[in-house]
């Protein structure tokens, strides 16, 4: 899945993902959205689509 599909569906920027994506950029995802991505992690992006 593209980064800007990606996004989208998080409700964040491109910019985000890619600065999540990103190990020199020092950001890393936190609260909600380190939980969310933990799910989709673990069960598929499928969790977003219910």
């Amino acid at each position: 899945m593209s980064q800007s599909i990606f996004a989208s569906l998080l409700n964040v920027s491109v910019s985000t993902v890619q600065k999540w994506e990103s190990t020199g950029s020092g950001k890393h995802p936190s609260g909600a959205a380190a939980k969310l991505l933990q799910l989709i992690e673990t069960k598929g992006v499928q969790v977003l689509l219910v």
